[in-house]
Formats: structure tokens, sequence, C-alpha cells
């Protein structure tokens, strides 16, 4: 008879924090998965070490990364005289899609934004969806949010996680937002603080009806401090820089723990510094297990870490592939219209 031995993951010690950590250890198994599960039971060394030469070999090298994904196995089945390591749970959590949108028609204005919009995303990938002004970036956003809802029709799918409805709160713990619309709402007085708490209560800062609790303002502190910018905590948001208050509302995103950050044009605005700082911060959230769901028209926010890329045009998919393969002059110029020219300079593409 099988048995099952569970085995305690760092930093899980309740119920959210095991499942967040399940889906992030998931995601970083998914190019290895089959590969881990044909392991021999008669494999040369523990299984846990087995495990980290494949995430090796798949992964970027950085052993403190894997460690949560190879060392800290999440279950095995004890079988004979063996043991191998199991990852049912894994395959299960992969085969449900953070997004999955079938034949999306979305119309606005009179035209058809999306147009037979065909997309799959994974729970934990690093995906960069670019395309010019008018291809149905913003109206995709906003179909996510529900803002915008989809024409009725039999064949059209939008599930999250594999649901085709959610309570907004419940969702937030899955998919963090960050909106430029959102900084734009901010016209009354709220402080920095006030803009981060109010991502409890999905309004635009504190109103005397909110109720924060001490664990709410623990969470924001943690935050903004994850950010660097627990200083602006009494700052007017007003009165801040365009860079501070898009750190702001990435700590905003944050106070849920989601598994997955979509970011809307993230750098729009932003000077050389404050360029610099945000995407500095992308990459430090994608290095510890945040997914990231980059939504923009400039190549250069395409941080090293985004490893797919996605090409929208006129409201459809035009491409879909690794980024090596995406982000070509050829690729570039077919999608924009206009003679591209494309370089890679550590990690990062460029275009003129």
């Amino acid at each position: 008879m099988r048995r099952i031995r569970v085995v305690k993951l760092a930093h899980a010690n309740d119920a959210a924090g095991l499942r967040q950590q399940i889906f992030r250890v998931s995601a970083k198994v998914a190019a290895p998965v089959r590969q881990i599960g044909h392991l021999p039971r008669h494999a040369g060394g523990p299984p846990g070490l087995e495990a980290l030469e494949i995430f090796r070999r798949h992964g970027s090298g950085d052993t403190g990364q894997l460690k949560a994904a190879a060392l800290c196995q999440l279950l095995y089945f004890r079988s004979g005289n063996g043991q191998i390591p199991v990852l049912l749970l894994s395959v299960f959590i992969l085969s449900t899609p953070l997004l999955e949108l079938e034949n999306v028609f979305v119309r606005r204005g009179g035209r058809l934004a999306l147009n037979g919009l065909n997309l799959t995303i994974r729970s934990g990938e690093h995906v960069a969806i670019l395309g010019p002004n008018g291809s149905g970036k913003s109206t995709l956003i906003k179909t996510i949010t529900r803002e915008c809802y989809p024409l009725l029709q039999p064949e059209t799918k939008l599930r999250i996680l594999g649901q085709a409805n959610w309570n907004i709160f419940d969702l937030r713990a899955h998919l963090g937002v960050v909106s430029n619309d959102l900084m734009a709402q901010c016209s009354r007085d709220i402080t920095g603080r006030e803009l981060v708490l109010s991502g409890f209560f999905g309004s635009i800062g504190i109103w005397p009806n909110h109720h924060v609790l001490p664990e709410m303002e623990a969470a924001a502190r943690g935050a903004m401090e994850r950010l660097g910018v627990a200083h602006l905590a009494d700052r007017w948001v007003d009165e801040l820089s365009s860079g501070e208050g898009r750190r702001l509302l990435i700590a905003r995103a944050l106070i849920h723990n989601p598994d997955t950050l979509l970011l809307d044009e993230p750098t729009t605005s932003l000077d050389l510094p404050a360029l610099h700082e945000v995407r500095s911060r992308m990459r430090d959230l994608a290095d510890h297990g945040v997914g990231l769901l980059l939504v923009t028209h400039h190549l250069d926010d395409i941080v090293p870490e985004i490893d797919r890329v996605i090409l929208l045009r006129q409201g459809k998919v035009l491409v879909d592939g690794p980024k090596e393969e995406i982000l070509t002059s050829e690729q570039l110029s077919t999608l924009f219209g206009v003679p591209v020219e494309v370089i890679r300079r550590d990690g990062f593409y460029h275009a003129w």
C-alpha cells in the first residue's frame, strides 16, 4: 500500500503560505517536470539531488532559487524498495492555467478591441505582452479585471485559475494588478500608507467605514519596505514623483502576496533613475518567485527574467513563443508596421 509523506516547506507556517509556496515551486518545475517524473526508481542518488541536477540544466543555475523546487520536495510516494519524487500535485496545479482565454471578443466604442483572442498563461510564468497602441492591450487588462466583458458567444471562454467567476477579494491572492489608471484616480489627499492599505478594501485611500487591523498595517509596512518606499508612508501621494508613485502601487498590489503581478506599462512617464529602480524591483520580485505578466509597448521594459513574449496586433495574438525567437527585427517590424532594428545587451532588448 502506498503511503504519502508530506515534507514541510520553509516559510509555510499557515495554509495560505503553503498554498503560495506550492504554486511558486510548481511554476519553477514547468520545464523539467516531465523529465523528473520519469526518473528511474533505482536512480543513483537521493531524489532531491537528482531533481536538483535536472533543475540546474533547465534553470538559471542559481542554486538558491532552485532549493525550494529541488531540495524541498513536496511529496514522495514510498513504493517497493525505493523512493521516487512524485510531482502529481505540481502537475495538477500546472494543468490549471492562471489565465485562459478562448475566442474572446470585446467591443469598445463601436469596434472590436479584442477580436477572437486566444491566450493561455500559467501561474508563475514571466510573460510580456507587447503591442502597438490600439492593439488591444488595455482592453485585455480590463477584461481580466472585469472592467470589460466579452461578447456572449457559445465558444467563448474566459477563466482565471480554472474558474469563470471570482470574488474579486479572493482573486487578489493570486493576481495583483498595477495599473496607471489607479494613480490617475488619486484625486484627493491620501498618504502613501493609505494608498497601500487601500488595497485591502479595493478603494482609493482609507475611508471612515474601513476598519484597519494591525495585521493589515504590518502587511503594508512589509510591502513598502520590500519596494524601498517605507519612507514615503506619510507623504501625500500628489506630491510624489511618478517613480515613487509607481513603486507604491506595486507595494499596494503585493500586500496580498499574489502569485503573479499584472503590470500595465509600469515605466510610463518615468525618468532614467526611476526607470532603473522600477525595473530592478521587477527583477527582484521575479527572483523571489512572483510571476510577472507585463503589458507594454516598450521593448526595454522586458527584464531578462521574462522568457516568453506574446505579440498582440488588432486584438489577436500575432505570435507567441520564447523571447529569443520573438524579439527579432523581422518580427517587430511586422508588429509595428515600420522597419525596426533590435539589439540585445546584458539580457535587455532595445529597438529603434
